[in-house]
């Protein structure tokens, strides 16, 4: 194995050659898949199949974050300071604006006051699950306009212990081999005790083992066209297969959710089962995506989505907010324990992502226009 890790071994791809459009479609994919998952209203059954098959997509984000990483490119406290700029800086200017819009609304309309909006904010920023912890109780409807900010957040905390050992671990086999556990490890035990921290610390290390994996792929294009068509569609098949077999065998178990790693009877098992499907379920999902290369508008569309995943991400659950209202619909009613299918919530979703998509590029264009102002003044 020692030899996949020498320098050189695999050249990176260039920006814009088929792996790089794949991941992107693939993103686009997966977001489109997340906010269904946060709009449809189905029953709890239809919910179940559709998870069992894309039960991935959390760990696929994490997976990815780590896949484009190449060892020496940047000092740790550099890339902290472009991961702080990328991810900390959006993370708070868009939840901060979305409570301010999100609660005045709430405040107008359900009687919430000052203080429920203030905790509830706290709460996202300290995490749910720790808030819970420590009595602090939030204003669920507000909450769920910001709550996938969650995904930012632990891919920081992350971040921080990923950049600390990539290097090192990536180097050679045999550390890879031991760092990739020893991280797991460690959030298995705060699972196996139910020890929470703020800001998804216990959760950081496994999240940062499967950045580490989606590392090792990367390093040796394991996601691109560099094999025979044949082995990646036999390898995607046995790979998807062995996801789904994962799935069913513990019904749902380890697909993160809301920043819960461990939230079943397995406890700290469902750990090693994230960590599985971030694998199995991420390799035939991005070879299945790359396919779609060649459809034209449909691509080109996906790929805008998969550019701009973490503003809809970000965005979404305040404009399905006050698309509910305009159309008289119950805002927020997730999928998990209906009793019965609610089909407008399709065409909701058909809104939710064009009005998401039209907010996105104002605000491209408003910022556009402040950039150039203060050039002009500079």
């Amino acid at each position: 194995m020692n030899e996949l890790f020498e320098k050189g071994a695999a050249p990176a791809e260039t920006p814009g050659a088929g792996r790089m459009v794949g991941q992107d479609i693939a993103k686009g994919v997966a977001i489109i898949l997340v906010l269904a998952l946060h709009t449809l209203t189905l029953k709890r059954s239809i919910y179940t199949i559709v998870g069992g098959f894309f039960g991935y997509i959390m760990p696929f984000f994490f997976f990815m974050a780590g896949y484009n990483h190449r060892p020496g490119r940047y000092t740790y406290r550099q890339i902290i300071a472009r991961r702080t700029k990328q991810i900390v800086v959006p993370f708070l200017k868009y939840t901060f604006a979305i409570t301010v819009i999100a609660g005045a609304y709430y405040m107008i309309t359900k009687g919430y006051t000052l203080r429920m909006v203030g905790e509830t904010y706290l709460a996202l920023l300290i995490t749910k699950s720790f808030s819970t912890v420590i009595g602090l109780e939030t204003a669920e409807g507000l909450f769920t306009c910001v709550m996938a900010g969650w995904f930012l957040e632990m891919l920081f905390t992350a971040s921080l212990v990923f950049y600390a050992v990539a290097d090192y671990a990536l180097a050679k086999a045999p550390r890879l081999l031991s760092v990739i556990p020893g991280l797991l490890l460690v959030t298995m035990l705060c699972a196996h005790f139910d020890f929470r921290l703020p800001f998804y610390i216990c959760e950081a290390p496994a999240i940062a083992a499967i950045m580490l994996m989606g590392a090792f792929f990367g390093q040796k294009q394991l996601l691109g066209n560099r094999f025979p068509r044949r082995s990646i569609v036999i390898n995607s098949l046995v790979s998807y297969a062995l996801f789904v077999l994962l799935a069913a065998a513990f019904q749902g178990a380890g697909f993160i959710a809301g920043g819960r790693l461990w939230n079943s009877t397995l406890k700290e098992w469902t750990v090693l089962l994230s960590a599985a499907f971030a694998v199995t379920g991420t390799y035939p999902f991005v070879h299945a995506c790359r396919s779609l290369r060649n459809t034209g508008v449909f691509a080109k569309g996906l790929i805008w989505c998969g550019n701009h995943s973490m503003q809809l991400l970000l965005i979404h659950g305040i404009v399905q907010l006050f698309l509910c209202v305009l159309l008289g619909m119950e805002p927020f009613r997730m999928s998990f324990s209906a009793n019965e299918n609610d089909f407008r919530t399709i065409y909701l979703l058909a809104l939710e992502i064009a009005v998401s998509a039209l907010v996105i590029l104002a605000l491209g264009q408003i910022k556009k226009l402040f950039d150039r102002k203060s050039g002009v003044k500079g």
